[in-house]
Protein backbone atom coordinates (compact mmCIF):
# COMPACT_ATOMS: atom_id res chain seq x y z
CA UNK A 1 0.00 0.00 0.00
CA UNK A 2 1.46 3.36 -1.00
CA UNK A 3 1.74 5.58 2.07
CA UNK A 4 1.21 8.74 0.03
CA UNK A 5 -2.24 7.67 -1.11
CA UNK A 6 -3.85 5.00 0.98
CA UNK A 7 -1.84 4.19 4.11
CA UNK A 8 -3.95 5.67 6.87
CA UNK A 9 -1.09 5.32 9.32
CA UNK A 10 0.98 7.84 7.36
CA UNK A 11 2.15 10.78 9.44
CA UNK A 12 0.86 13.34 6.93
CA UNK A 13 -2.73 13.09 8.16
CA UNK A 14 -4.05 16.22 9.87
CA UNK A 15 -4.23 16.08 13.64
CA UNK A 16 -7.04 18.59 14.00
CA UNK A 17 -10.20 17.91 15.93
CA UNK A 18 -13.58 17.38 14.34
CA UNK A 19 -14.29 19.89 11.58
CA UNK A 20 -17.70 21.40 10.91
CA UNK A 21 -17.96 21.89 7.17
CA UNK A 22 -19.88 25.02 6.21
CA UNK A 23 -21.80 23.26 3.44
CA UNK A 24 -24.19 20.37 3.08
CA UNK A 25 -23.66 16.97 1.45
CA UNK A 26 -26.30 15.21 -0.58
CA UNK A 27 -25.31 11.53 -0.80
CA UNK A 28 -26.67 9.66 -3.84
CA UNK A 29 -26.49 5.89 -3.44
CA UNK A 30 -27.32 2.96 -5.76
CA UNK A 31 -29.08 0.74 -3.24
CA UNK A 32 -30.28 0.30 0.30
CA UNK A 33 -30.43 -3.00 2.13
CA UNK A 34 -28.83 -5.13 -0.60
CA UNK A 35 -25.64 -5.67 1.35
CA UNK A 36 -22.16 -5.96 -0.09
CA UNK A 37 -19.07 -3.77 0.01
CA UNK A 38 -20.59 -0.70 -1.62
CA UNK A 39 -23.43 -0.68 0.90
CA UNK A 40 -20.93 -0.85 3.76
CA UNK A 41 -18.82 1.86 2.11
CA UNK A 42 -21.85 4.17 2.05
CA UNK A 43 -22.63 3.44 5.69
CA UNK A 44 -19.08 4.41 6.59
CA UNK A 45 -19.36 7.68 4.65
CA UNK A 46 -22.53 8.53 6.55
CA UNK A 47 -20.69 7.88 9.80
CA UNK A 48 -17.78 10.07 8.61
CA UNK A 49 -20.09 13.00 7.88
CA UNK A 50 -21.84 12.66 11.22
CA UNK A 51 -18.57 12.40 13.14
CA UNK A 52 -17.08 15.43 11.41
CA UNK A 53 -20.17 17.56 11.89
CA UNK A 54 -21.11 17.69 8.20
CA UNK A 55 -24.79 18.15 7.50
CA UNK A 56 -25.88 15.49 5.06
CA UNK A 57 -28.85 13.68 3.58
CA UNK A 58 -28.98 10.38 1.71
CA UNK A 59 -31.13 9.47 -1.27
CA UNK A 60 -31.27 5.84 -2.42
CA UNK A 61 -32.08 4.48 -5.86
CA UNK A 62 -34.46 1.68 -4.94
CA UNK A 63 -34.71 0.06 -8.35
CA UNK A 64 -33.33 0.33 -11.88
CA UNK A 65 -34.93 2.13 -14.79
CA UNK A 66 -35.75 5.65 -15.93
CA UNK A 67 -38.70 6.05 -13.53
CA UNK A 68 -36.52 5.32 -10.50
CA UNK A 69 -33.88 7.79 -11.67
CA UNK A 70 -36.56 10.44 -12.25
CA UNK A 71 -37.84 9.86 -8.73
CA UNK A 72 -34.35 10.33 -7.32
CA UNK A 73 -33.94 13.58 -9.23
CA UNK A 74 -37.30 14.81 -7.96
CA UNK A 75 -36.46 14.02 -4.33
CA UNK A 76 -33.07 15.70 -4.60
CA UNK A 77 -34.43 18.82 -6.27
CA UNK A 78 -37.02 19.19 -3.52
CA UNK A 79 -34.28 19.10 -0.88
CA UNK A 80 -32.07 21.53 -2.78
CA UNK A 81 -34.86 24.05 -3.37
CA UNK A 82 -36.44 23.91 0.08
CA UNK A 83 -33.12 24.85 1.65
CA UNK A 84 -30.78 26.36 -0.97
CA UNK A 85 -27.62 26.22 1.15
CA UNK A 86 -24.38 25.33 -0.69
CA UNK A 87 -24.41 21.59 -1.31
CA UNK A 88 -21.82 19.09 -2.47
CA UNK A 89 -23.15 16.04 -4.32
CA UNK A 90 -21.36 12.82 -3.29
CA UNK A 91 -22.16 10.04 -5.74
CA UNK A 92 -21.54 6.54 -4.34
CA UNK A 93 -21.47 4.84 -7.76
CA UNK A 94 -20.54 6.22 -11.18
CA UNK A 95 -23.80 4.94 -12.72
CA UNK A 96 -25.55 7.81 -10.90
CA UNK A 97 -23.37 10.47 -12.51
CA UNK A 98 -26.04 11.50 -15.09
CA UNK A 99 -28.45 12.10 -12.19
CA UNK A 100 -25.85 14.22 -10.40
CA UNK A 101 -25.07 16.18 -13.55
CA UNK A 102 -28.72 17.12 -13.99
CA UNK A 103 -28.90 18.15 -10.34
CA UNK A 104 -25.74 20.24 -10.74
CA UNK A 105 -27.87 22.77 -12.65
CA UNK A 106 -29.42 23.77 -9.34
CA UNK A 107 -27.88 27.00 -8.07
CA UNK A 108 -27.09 25.59 -4.64
CA UNK A 109 -24.91 22.73 -5.94
CA UNK A 110 -21.19 23.41 -5.61
CA UNK A 111 -19.53 20.42 -7.20
CA UNK A 112 -19.69 16.65 -7.49
CA UNK A 113 -17.56 13.91 -5.94
CA UNK A 114 -17.97 10.44 -7.43
CA UNK A 115 -16.61 7.20 -5.96
CA UNK A 116 -15.31 4.52 -8.36
CA UNK A 117 -15.04 1.07 -6.81
CA UNK A 118 -13.78 -1.58 -9.22
CA UNK A 119 -15.47 -3.32 -12.12
CA UNK A 120 -17.61 -0.21 -12.63
CA UNK A 121 -14.55 1.31 -14.31
CA UNK A 122 -13.17 -1.63 -16.27
CA UNK A 123 -16.30 -2.90 -17.99
CA UNK A 124 -17.06 -2.09 -21.64
CA UNK A 125 -15.82 1.46 -22.18
CA UNK A 126 -17.39 2.00 -25.58
CA UNK A 127 -21.01 1.76 -24.47
CA UNK A 128 -22.92 5.05 -24.85
CA UNK A 129 -23.70 5.19 -21.14
CA UNK A 130 -20.05 4.79 -20.18
CA UNK A 131 -19.08 7.47 -22.70
CA UNK A 132 -21.52 9.91 -21.08
CA UNK A 133 -20.22 9.08 -17.61
CA UNK A 134 -16.63 9.54 -18.79
CA UNK A 135 -17.43 12.96 -20.23
CA UNK A 136 -18.97 14.03 -16.92
CA UNK A 137 -15.96 12.74 -14.96
CA UNK A 138 -13.68 15.00 -17.01
CA UNK A 139 -15.76 18.14 -16.36
CA UNK A 140 -14.52 20.92 -14.05
CA UNK A 141 -16.10 20.69 -10.62
CA UNK A 142 -16.19 16.89 -10.66
CA UNK A 143 -13.81 15.10 -8.29
CA UNK A 144 -13.19 11.41 -9.01
CA UNK A 145 -12.31 9.25 -6.02
CA UNK A 146 -11.02 5.68 -6.49
CA UNK A 147 -11.23 2.88 -3.92
CA UNK A 148 -7.67 1.66 -4.61
CA UNK A 149 -4.56 2.38 -6.63
CA UNK A 150 -5.65 -0.36 -9.06
CA UNK A 151 -9.01 1.34 -9.62
CA UNK A 152 -7.27 4.71 -10.02
CA UNK A 153 -5.11 3.17 -12.71
CA UNK A 154 -8.14 1.76 -14.51
CA UNK A 155 -9.96 5.08 -14.44
CA UNK A 156 -6.85 6.96 -15.62
CA UNK A 157 -7.91 6.20 -19.21
CA UNK A 158 -10.71 8.67 -18.57
CA UNK A 159 -9.40 11.10 -15.97
CA UNK A 160 -7.22 11.49 -12.92
CA UNK A 161 -8.46 10.23 -9.56
CA UNK A 162 -7.54 10.61 -5.92
CA UNK A 163 -7.57 7.49 -3.76
CA UNK A 164 -9.84 6.83 -0.79
CA UNK A 165 -9.91 3.17 0.27
CA UNK A 166 -12.99 1.84 2.01
CA UNK A 167 -13.04 2.15 5.78
CA UNK A 168 -15.07 1.05 8.76
CA UNK A 169 -17.41 3.05 10.95
CA UNK A 170 -16.51 3.19 14.62
CA UNK A 171 -19.43 0.94 15.55
CA UNK A 172 -18.57 -1.79 13.04
CA UNK A 173 -14.86 -1.54 13.85
CA UNK A 174 -15.58 -1.93 17.58
CA UNK A 175 -17.88 -4.90 16.92
CA UNK A 176 -15.14 -6.72 15.00
CA UNK A 177 -12.52 -5.98 17.66
CA UNK A 178 -14.87 -7.07 20.44
CA UNK A 179 -15.51 -10.45 18.85
CA UNK A 180 -11.81 -11.02 18.21
CA UNK A 181 -11.16 -10.58 21.94
CA UNK A 182 -13.59 -13.35 22.86
CA UNK A 183 -12.19 -16.78 23.52
CA UNK A 184 -12.63 -19.00 20.49
CA UNK A 185 -14.91 -21.97 20.89
CA UNK A 186 -12.88 -25.19 20.84
CA UNK A 187 -13.42 -27.04 17.60
CA UNK A 188 -11.43 -29.46 15.52
CA UNK A 189 -9.95 -28.82 12.14
CA UNK A 190 -9.19 -25.66 10.16
CA UNK A 191 -12.03 -23.26 9.44
CA UNK A 192 -12.20 -21.09 6.34
CA UNK A 193 -14.76 -18.33 5.82
CA UNK A 194 -15.76 -16.34 2.76
CA UNK A 195 -18.41 -13.61 2.44
CA UNK A 196 -20.07 -11.72 -0.40
CA UNK A 197 -23.43 -10.86 -1.94
CA UNK A 198 -24.81 -14.36 -2.56
CA UNK A 199 -26.31 -13.62 -5.97
CA UNK A 200 -22.74 -13.01 -7.21
CA UNK A 201 -21.36 -16.33 -5.97
CA UNK A 202 -19.88 -17.38 -9.29
CA UNK A 203 -18.13 -14.05 -9.90
CA UNK A 204 -16.83 -14.21 -6.32
CA UNK A 205 -15.04 -17.45 -7.19
CA UNK A 206 -16.92 -19.80 -4.89
CA UNK A 207 -16.86 -22.72 -7.37
CA UNK A 208 -13.07 -22.45 -7.57
CA UNK A 209 -12.74 -22.07 -3.79
CA UNK A 210 -14.84 -25.17 -3.12
CA UNK A 211 -12.81 -27.10 -5.68
CA UNK A 212 -9.54 -25.92 -4.09
CA UNK A 213 -10.69 -27.04 -0.64
CA UNK A 214 -11.77 -30.43 -2.03
CA UNK A 215 -8.36 -30.80 -3.70
CA UNK A 216 -6.70 -30.63 -0.28
CA UNK A 217 -8.26 -34.03 0.51
CA UNK A 218 -8.43 -33.05 4.15
CA UNK A 219 -11.76 -33.73 5.86
CA UNK A 220 -10.68 -31.49 8.75
CA UNK A 221 -10.78 -28.33 6.55
CA UNK A 222 -14.21 -26.69 6.63
CA UNK A 223 -15.62 -23.78 4.62
CA UNK A 224 -18.40 -21.44 5.74
CA UNK A 225 -20.06 -19.25 3.10
CA UNK A 226 -21.61 -16.06 4.51
CA UNK A 227 -23.47 -13.46 2.53
CA UNK A 228 -26.33 -11.07 2.01
CA UNK A 229 -29.42 -11.64 -0.08
CA UNK A 230 -31.41 -14.76 -0.85
CA UNK A 231 -29.21 -17.70 -1.85
CA UNK A 232 -29.97 -18.75 -5.46
CA UNK A 233 -31.11 -22.33 -5.98
CA UNK A 234 -27.95 -23.23 -7.89
CA UNK A 235 -25.81 -21.94 -4.99
CA UNK A 236 -27.71 -24.12 -2.52
CA UNK A 237 -27.25 -27.12 -4.80
CA UNK A 238 -23.52 -26.45 -5.16
CA UNK A 239 -23.06 -26.21 -1.39
CA UNK A 240 -24.99 -29.42 -0.79
CA UNK A 241 -22.62 -31.22 -3.14
CA UNK A 242 -19.62 -30.36 -0.95
CA UNK A 243 -19.70 -31.97 2.52
CA UNK A 244 -16.98 -29.61 3.77
CA UNK A 245 -19.10 -26.53 2.98
CA UNK A 246 -21.82 -24.75 5.02
CA UNK A 247 -24.02 -21.85 3.87
CA UNK A 248 -24.96 -19.09 6.37
CA UNK A 249 -27.03 -16.39 4.65
CA UNK A 250 -28.53 -13.25 6.17
CA UNK A 251 -26.31 -12.94 9.23
CA UNK A 252 -26.58 -9.97 11.56
CA UNK A 253 -23.48 -7.83 12.05
CA UNK A 254 -22.86 -9.54 15.37
CA UNK A 255 -23.07 -12.99 13.77
CA UNK A 256 -20.88 -11.98 10.83
CA UNK A 257 -18.26 -10.53 13.17
CA UNK A 258 -18.28 -13.80 15.10
CA UNK A 259 -17.66 -15.74 11.87
CA UNK A 260 -14.77 -13.47 10.88
CA UNK A 261 -13.17 -13.66 14.33
CA UNK A 262 -13.71 -17.40 14.70
CA UNK A 263 -12.14 -18.34 11.37
CA UNK A 264 -8.58 -19.50 10.90
CA UNK A 265 -8.45 -18.10 7.35
CA UNK A 266 -10.67 -15.71 5.42
CA UNK A 267 -10.70 -16.30 1.64
CA UNK A 268 -11.94 -14.04 -1.14
CA UNK A 269 -11.46 -15.64 -4.56
CA UNK A 270 -13.15 -13.06 -6.80
CA UNK A 271 -12.66 -13.44 -10.56
CA UNK A 272 -11.28 -10.43 -12.44
CA UNK A 273 -12.88 -10.00 -15.84
CA UNK A 274 -13.34 -7.07 -18.21
CA UNK A 275 -15.95 -6.69 -20.89
CA UNK A 276 -19.73 -6.39 -20.84
CA UNK A 277 -20.04 -8.66 -17.78
CA UNK A 278 -17.07 -7.27 -15.90
CA UNK A 279 -16.30 -8.31 -12.34
CA UNK A 280 -13.46 -7.98 -9.88
CA UNK A 281 -12.41 -6.43 -6.59
CA UNK A 282 -11.45 -2.79 -6.57
CA UNK A 283 -10.34 -3.23 -2.94
CA UNK A 284 -12.20 -5.99 -1.12
CA UNK A 285 -13.63 -4.46 2.05
CA UNK A 286 -14.30 -7.89 3.59
CA UNK A 287 -10.54 -8.47 3.62
CA UNK A 288 -10.14 -5.46 5.88
CA UNK A 289 -13.05 -6.55 8.09
CA UNK A 290 -11.57 -10.01 8.58
CA UNK A 291 -8.17 -8.60 9.50
CA UNK A 292 -9.63 -6.19 12.05
CA UNK A 293 -11.30 -9.27 13.54
CA UNK A 294 -7.87 -10.91 13.86
CA UNK A 295 -7.94 -13.31 10.90
CA UNK A 296 -5.38 -13.60 8.10
CA UNK A 297 -6.69 -13.33 4.56
CA UNK A 298 -6.24 -15.01 1.21
CA UNK A 299 -6.98 -12.36 -1.40
CA UNK A 300 -7.89 -12.56 -5.10
CA UNK A 301 -5.02 -13.10 -7.52
CA UNK A 302 -5.78 -9.91 -9.45
CA UNK A 303 -7.45 -6.54 -8.90
CA UNK A 304 -7.09 -3.88 -6.22
CA UNK A 305 -6.86 -6.10 -3.15
CA UNK A 306 -3.09 -5.58 -2.57
CA UNK A 307 -4.10 -2.25 -1.00
CA UNK A 308 -6.14 -4.18 1.59
CA UNK A 309 -3.44 -6.33 3.23
CA UNK A 310 0.32 -6.76 3.67
CA UNK A 311 1.53 -9.59 1.47
CA UNK A 312 3.20 -12.35 3.44
CA UNK A 313 2.54 -10.68 6.78
CA UNK A 314 -1.24 -10.32 7.12
CA UNK A 315 -2.33 -12.20 4.02
CA UNK A 316 -1.36 -13.88 0.78
CA UNK A 317 -2.74 -14.33 -2.72
CA UNK A 318 -2.45 -17.13 -5.29
CA UNK A 319 -0.28 -16.51 -8.34
CA UNK A 320 -3.29 -16.77 -10.66
CA UNK A 321 -7.02 -17.60 -10.61
CA UNK A 322 -6.65 -21.34 -11.16
CA UNK A 323 -7.95 -23.90 -8.68
CA UNK A 324 -4.45 -25.39 -8.45
CA UNK A 325 -2.86 -22.08 -7.45
CA UNK A 326 -5.48 -21.40 -4.79
CA UNK A 327 -5.21 -24.94 -3.45
CA UNK A 328 -1.41 -24.61 -3.13
CA UNK A 329 -1.78 -21.41 -1.08
CA UNK A 330 -4.34 -23.02 1.22
CA UNK A 331 -2.24 -26.15 1.62
CA UNK A 332 0.79 -24.11 2.69
CA UNK A 333 -1.31 -22.30 5.31
CA UNK A 334 -3.36 -25.13 6.80
CA UNK A 335 -0.33 -27.31 7.51
CA UNK A 336 1.20 -24.64 9.80
CA UNK A 337 -1.16 -23.69 12.68
CA UNK A 338 1.52 -21.51 14.27
CA UNK A 339 1.79 -19.44 11.10
CA UNK A 340 -2.00 -19.01 10.99
CA UNK A 341 -1.99 -17.65 14.53
CA UNK A 342 0.97 -15.36 13.95
CA UNK A 343 -0.42 -13.88 10.72
CA UNK A 344 -3.78 -13.37 12.42
CA UNK A 345 -2.10 -11.31 15.15
CA UNK A 346 -0.22 -9.25 12.58
CA UNK A 347 -3.44 -8.73 10.61
CA UNK A 348 -5.22 -7.31 13.64
CA UNK A 349 -2.30 -5.07 14.62
CA UNK A 350 -1.83 -3.61 11.15
CA UNK A 351 -5.47 -3.17 10.14
CA UNK A 352 -6.48 -1.52 13.42
CA UNK A 353 -3.71 1.07 13.13
CA UNK A 354 -3.79 1.66 9.36
CA UNK A 355 -7.60 1.95 9.26
CA UNK A 356 -8.38 3.44 12.67
CA UNK A 357 -11.83 5.03 12.27
CA UNK A 358 -10.98 8.53 13.52
CA UNK A 359 -7.97 8.81 11.24
CA UNK A 360 -9.97 7.42 8.36
CA UNK A 361 -12.73 9.97 8.93
CA UNK A 362 -10.30 12.87 8.52
CA UNK A 363 -8.81 11.38 5.36
CA UNK A 364 -12.26 10.69 3.87
CA UNK A 365 -13.36 14.27 4.41
CA UNK A 366 -10.23 15.69 2.79
CA UNK A 367 -10.51 13.40 -0.25
CA UNK A 368 -14.24 13.77 -0.84
CA UNK A 369 -14.90 17.40 -0.03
Amino acid sequence: MAASDTDLSAGSLPATATNVWDRRVLLLTPSSGLGGGIERYVETLEWVFSMQGVRHQRIDLFRSGAAAHARMIGEARKILRENPMPTRLVVAHRALLPVAWLLARERSVCGISVVCHGSDVWDVQGRPRRCVEGQIMRRPGVRVVAASSFTAGAVSRVCRATILPPGLSQEWFDTLVEHSAREKKPRSGVHLVTAFRLADWRDKGLPQLMAAVAALRRPDVHLTVCGSGMPPADLRAAVRAHPHCVLRPGLTDQELAAEFAGADIFVLATRTRSGRHACGEGFGLVLLEAQVAGTLVVAPAYGGSPDAYLDGLTGVAPRDESVAALSRVLEDLVQDPQRLEQMGRHAAEWARVAFAPERYARLALSRLL
